[in-house]
């Protein structure tokens, strides 16, 4: 009696992570959390009257929008340990990494009173990355950056264009210390930078984001008061990571 031929293995079956996947449950409600807020605030007339609730509102909307940052950090962080991200690849122009980076955290930056300027190239400079995960993990440096400096000062964003990579440069007004410095890119939950609580996951996310370009996060050496992180890709991903 002839043989069966051989079954095709079949292929694998990818499993989300737990975490991902409660994090994404949690953002639905949380959504129309913010979306019934947000009605609310826009029908309550802006009067001494009402002073107190418009306040109390706007106070919700801002939680709202930081639960909304955190689950999407923590389902970053499942996603990179369980190595289940594929980079979507684009050309695009590397300067609006930053404009749209800095836009996302211009809100912190307003309420520490803290000043962000850009040097960048006057042409535009070609990039191939996901420029999503990219301008997260900007975000990450610059928010950090905003957060851990002094109320007041400036954030000097730098955009370095060398022939097969590009450096995103942040410069901030806040020291390291030795004890912290030697665990700034470890997924670990809390950060004691400056003695501030965090969950210490945005440096984290934005060494894994780069190490799927094929690039790097990492901090220079202070200078005075000044601390310098860089994210460096190439100019050309050539295929997914993940």
């Amino acid at each position: 009696m002839p043989k069966s031929p051989p079954r095709a293995p079949e292929p694998p079956v990818r499993h989300e992570p737990l975490l991902s996947s409660v994090c994404h449950d949690l953002r639905a409600p949380l959504a129309a959390v913010q979306m019934g807020t947000s009605f609310v605030l826009q029908s309550t007339p802006d009067s001494a009257d009402n002073e107190r609730t418009r306040k109390i509102l706007a106070a919700v909307l801002r939680s709202c929008t930081q639960m909304d940052r955190l689950l999407r950090n923590f389902s970053d962080v499942s996603h990179l340990e369980a190595k289940d991200i594929a980079l979507e690849l684009s050309p695009f122009d590397a300067r609006t990494v930053v404009e749209l980076a800095v836009a996302s955290v211009r809100e912190v930056a307003t309420t520490r009173r803290v000043a962000i300027e850009l040097e960048m190239p006057a042409d535009p400079v070609s990039l191939r990355g996901d420029r999503e995960r990219l301008v997260r993990a900007l975000g990450h440096l610059v928010e950090n950056a905003v957060k851990y400096g002094p109320e007041g000062s400036v954030v000097d964003v730098v955009v370095e264009a060398e022939p097969s990579r590009v450096s995103y440069r942040v410069l901030d007004r806040g020291r390291v210390p030795e004890d912290v410095r030697a665990h700034l890119f470890d997924r670990v939950w809390h950060s004691t930078r400056a003695g501030r609580p965090g969950t210490g996951l945005g440096l984290a996310i934005a060494a894994g984001f780069a190490e799927l370009h094929g690039g790097r996060v990492y901090a220079e050496d202070a200078h005075g008061d000044t601390t310098t992180f860089v994210l460096e890709v190439p100019r050309d991903v050539a295929s997914p990571a993940g």
